[in-house]
């Protein structure tokens, strides 16, 4: 898989005749390559309407295109930050950062597309794209390190033949604003280039394999013994079902989110996969589409192969959205001895007998 010039068709229904001229001559010079002529025509534009959506749309697509990464990564996440519902952005973000090789910041970008549109074709395809250089890479460094190791010959081979019809690894067009609810538009794809012998970038992280954790044995009530009368007796005491806890009162919501959000951390920290996991509702479903059974496979390994990690939790501003809804946002900072990042993290919280528990989570390059 290779990343590919980013491309751009625009939607410009909505606009007022003057700015449709003025949007469609900057995407014409764009068009005909003339990349820097395009990008001063939408500067002057966005100094008109600093946050017209597609125009800032374009200006990362030209600042892509001449190779300027770090500022069409401010622009698309920009773009994030004021239009979270926009799956594009978050897909145009990922191809950067694998153009970069972090891989990891590729990958949650690409999560978030699939949460805000589970049905975004374009994003799951990357997302397996990236998954598969990922992989190629390790099997390519496995063989480095033991030139005998035919499994790994043939895993890398296999990879690569993944590669060797035409693939994309493409951006999506820009959305239509219209009363500032963006729409998705339609996908231009690139064209890959041919595929060599040897992997350029090669697959993900292993697909994790669920994991069948034995139900523990609960314990018999051990039998009590009754004072004889004529003669001896035993009696089994069955033990009555202690009642539901009451949910906390909502007045303590906010106080209890945050102590629930910083002993999610501290488990994540001590690599107590056990309370980790915990932490997470029934109803928990990872934005990737992955099972559960897979999510927790895939988080014990996550939790035990650093040899240390930091988990840095900033302000916590909870929303209360209800007796048994709430969101929180808030800078996390993650750091082990392979892998570091920062991001804004928003978890959405259920309120059940156990207490508050994350139901989805979303995280933000910064």
């Amino acid at each position: 898989m290779r990343i590919h010039k980013l491309f751009l068709a625009l939607a410009i229904l909505l606009l007022a005749p003057i700015a449709q001229a003025d949007l469609a001559r900057a995407q014409n010079l764009f068009e005909q390559g003339r990349a820097n002529e395009s990008l001063e025509e939408v500067e002057r534009l966005l100094s008109q309407s600093p946050q017209d959506a597609e125009l800032r749309f374009l200006q990362g697509i030209i600042f892509a295109d001449l190779g300027r990464s770090q500022k069409a990564i401010e622009v698309f996440a920009g773009l994030t930050h004021d239009y979270p519902e926009l799956p594009e952005p978050y897909n145009n973000l990922a191809v950067l950062f694998a153009e970069q090789g972090e891989f990891e910041k590729a990958r949650d970008s690409l999560m978030a597309a699939i949460q805000t549109h589970p049905s975004y074709s374009t994003a799951h395809e990357n997302l397996g794209d990236l998954y598969a250089k990922m992989a190629g890479i390790a099997y390519d460094r496995a063989l480095e390190e033991d030139r005998a190791n035919q499994s790994a010959r043939l895993k890398l081979s296999a990879v690569n033949g993944l590669f060797s019809a035409p693939r994309t690894f493409s951006a999506p067009a820009v959305t239509q604003v219209a009363q500032n609810i963006p729409e998705q538009a339609p996908v231009v794809e690139s064209t890959p280039e041919p595929a060599v012998s040897e992997p350029e970038i090669v697959a993900s992280e292993p697909v994790p394999v669920p994991v069948t954790i034995p139900a523990v044995a609960q314990t018999q009530p051990e039998p009590v013994i009754v004072e004889p009368e004529p003669e001896v007796k035993v009696a089994v005491v069955t033990p009555q079902p202690e009642p539901e806890p009451e949910p906390a009162p909502v007045s303590s919501a906010d106080d209890d989110i945050r102590d629930t959000i910083r002993a999610w951390a501290s488990a994540w920290a001590g690599k107590d996969v056990d309370g980790y996991i915990g932490a997470y509702a029934p109803n928990f479903r990872p934005a990737n589409g992955a099972t559960r059974a897979n999510w927790v496979a895939y988080r014990r390994d996550r939790l035990s192969n650093p040899s240390f990690i930091q988990v840095d939790v900033g302000d916590i501003d909870v929303e209360v959205l209800g007796e048994t809804r709430a969101r929180a946002t808030f800078v996390q900072g993650y750091r082990s001895d392979t892998y570091q990042d920062q991001v804004i993290k928003t978890l959405n919280m259920s309120r059940t007998n156990a207490g508050w528990q994350i139901t989805s989570e979303v995280s933000e390059a910064i």
